[in-house]
């Protein structure tokens, strides 16, 4: 915001679209919103709350999730949703790119959520684009991953 001088991230990202073509604001535990100038597209996607434990790698995790969704050609919400759901995911994890989630991870997460009975149907809704992505056979979740081999208090 200091960049742009504006007084809210959503202006500012307005404010953004003037030297850019397509710009994304993360807004923490609000989520996240984003404006493309070539086609007056604007979405806001909320955040998933979970109880994070380290977030090194998570924007990186972000971009990347962004970045998959805008070269499939996904709506802007989707590729919103999708950043923000695999960052959230990484998030649950020690290790930075150790944490970063895999197709087995997302679609664990997609059937939990659409197992709880009384999860919002607008929720489901949004991440509805998920059901033709997810592979039918995925590995089980959590997965194992390798340990961290630094912040753990051991010498090495």
């Amino acid at each position: 915001m200091r960049y742009t001088g504006a007084d809210c991230p959503r202006a500012a990202a307005h404010a953004l679209t003037e030297h850019v073509p397509l710009a994304v604001v993360t807004l923490g535990a609000d989520g996240a919103y984003a404006v493309d100038r070539r086609t007056g597209e604007a979405a806001e996607v909320p955040a998933i709350a979970v109880e994070a434990m380290d977030p090194t790698g998570a924007g990186d995790v972000f971009v990347a999730g962004f970045v998959t969704g805008t070269l499939a050609g996904w709506p802007l919400a989707d590729r919103l949703a999708f950043a923000g759901l695999i960052a959230a995911l990484s998030v649950q994890e020690f290790g930075g790119s150790l944490s970063a989630p895999g197709w087995s991870e997302i679609a664990a997460w997609w059937r939990r959520v659409q197992s709880y009975d009384d999860q919002d149907p607008t929720a489901l809704r949004r991440y509805a684009f998920l059901e033709g992505l997810i592979p039918e056979v995925t590995r089980p979740w959590p997965l194992r991953r390798a340990v961290p081999t630094i912040g753990f208090g051991r010498s090495a």
